[in-house]
């Protein structure tokens, strides 16, 4: 494995291999993708109504079989491109999502 690989498998506290990481990090495009086609990249907060449409691109493009454990990968890779205020919106937007951890 990689040391890039192995970094991203220890900062996520994962079980890797090189490739689990290289589809890990695909699916992670494939949904910042799908959140920047469902609200452009701006320096603005996403609206409420995007929500549904973020929650759903998690959901079909989580990385990781539990859905806070997934959250919480996409919260710490966001693209560092994106403004602060994008950045809080998806998380706000993702907040429901960690329902798993706060009743566990």
């Amino acid at each position: 494995m990689t040391k890039t690989s192995e970094a991203f498998a220890t900062k996520h506290d994962i079980a890797a291999t090189a490739e689990d990481v290289a589809r890990i990090r695909r699916a992670l495009d494939r949904f910042y993708t799908a959140v920047e086609t469902a609200e452009p990249v701006a320096d603005t907060y996403i609206q409420i109504h995007a929500g549904d449409a973020i929650r759903s691109a998690f959901t079909k493009h989580n990385p990781l079989s539990g859905q806070a454990h997934g959250v919480s990968m996409v919260l710490a890779d966001m693209p560092e491109t994106w403004p602060p205020k994008y950045r809080a919106s998806v998380a706000f937007h993702l907040s429901p999502l960690l329902d798993e951890v706060i009743n566990s």
